[in-house]
């Protein structure tokens, strides 16, 4: 009987740390919730498609980068450091230097994926 409660104990305090470490918090929230930017561009995916064939922001100004997905869909601009996905739906980049930036779908989201290509244009 002893054995059995101790067991049982044991068993309630590893739920109860399991619980408490997968509790979110702040911390947890990306930079980008809460970094300042100049400008905002929305960038909706939904069926193997980006809303707009190209965006446009401007060079030298900060701009929170969000992504807004129908579906499973990513983005990337290496170039730009720019890397959006389910996980991490928004970004803040400022850009240098003018430039055209082909980027495409980074999750395997089906059939029509390979043909998810849109253009970010810095002006």
């Amino acid at each position: 009987m002893r054995r059995s409660r101790l067991w049982t104990i044991g068993a309630a305090i590893l739920l109860s740390l399991g619980l408490a470490a997968c509790g979110g918090t702040q911390a947890d929230t990306p930079a980008a919730a809460s970094e300042a930017a100049d400008a905002e561009l929305v960038i909706t995916a939904t069926n193997y498609q980006f809303d707009q064939p190209e965006y446009h922001i401007k060079a030298g100004e900060s701009v929170r980068i969000i992504l807004e997905a129908k579906g499973n869909h990513g983005l990337e601009v290496k170039e730009l450091g720019l890397k959006l996905d389910p996980n991490q739906t928004e970004q803040v980049i400022t850009p240098d230097q003018p430039g055209t930036y082909e980027f495409f779908c980074t999750i395997m989201c089906g059939p029509g994926h390979k043909d998810m290509r849109a253009k970010l244009i810095v002006d």
